[in-house]
This record gives C-alpha cells, structure tokens and sequence, in this order.
C-alpha cells in the first residue's frame, strides 16, 4: 500500500508542476493552443487526487481528511470546466487566481494525507494503552 500511495503523490506532484507551467503560459498569452492538454492532465490530477483521498483513508488517514478531498476534487474539476464562464472581462483574474488557488489547495491536502497516512501507520498497537509489543529495555 506504500508503494502505491508513494507512486499516485509522485504522479501528483508531476501533474500538479505540468499543470502550473501551462498556467503560467497561458496567464502570460502563450501556448493556448495547449488548453486541452492542460484539462485532459487536469482531469488526471483530479482522479489521482481521488485515488489518493481514497488509499491513504484505507491505511489510516482520518477520515474528514480524505472526504474533504474527494469533494475538493469535484470542486476543482467543476470549476475547471466553468472557469471561462465566470466573470467574463476584466475582473477574470479574480477566477484565473481562485483556480490557481484551489488547484494548490488540492495538492496541498494530497500532502497532508501522505503525511497523516505515515505518522498513523507508525504508531504501535495498543489496548488499554500498553503496546502489543513490548519495546526492547522494557
């Protein structure tokens, strides 16, 4: 289940760094031709991003956690696919950020499951709080 977790936040961290460079390109006037690829990537992102709410809670994560980011993943892709709808005209940059932002936000909780995923993993057994297995020197 490591593994498995390690590799879809490697892919991720990929997806999330190429979505950011063809936003930057595209906030910049370039590349525009290359919107496609950005939401077809996106809609990568969006799934990993669901796979990894989902594997990290089966190993351990709380479960609040990983619920607010398998919404957050419908969030991002909803306002994905609406964002040239939204305040057309000179106030689109206040859209342009708040997708930047929920994008960041989403890699950002991917992080905090891999992270709550490892520190629940190495907490020893107990019942009745005495560990299972006893400590050497103990």
């Amino acid at each position: 289940m490591k593994t498995v977790i390690l590799v879809t936040r490697t892919l991720l961290g990929l997806s999330m760094l190429t979505l950011l460079v063809l936003g930057i390109l595209f906030w910049t006037g370039r590349a525009l031709n290359l919107v496609g690829l950005h939401m077809t990537i996106c809609y990568v992102f969006v799934v990993l991003l669901w796979l990894m709410a989902l594997l990290c809670w089966r190993a351990g994560a709380p479960a609040g956690l990983a619920i607010t980011t398998l919404i957050w993943g419908f969030v991002i892709a909803v306002l994905g696919m609406m964002q040239m709808r939204l305040m057309p005209g000179s106030l689109h940059w206040v859209i342009r950020t708040l997708h930047l932002l929920v994008g960041v936000a989403g890699m950002g909780m991917a992080g905090a499951l891999s992270v709550r995923t490892r520190v629940t993993a190495r907490r020893p057994p107990s019942v009745t709080g005495q560990t299972l297995h006893p400590q050497p020197g103990a």
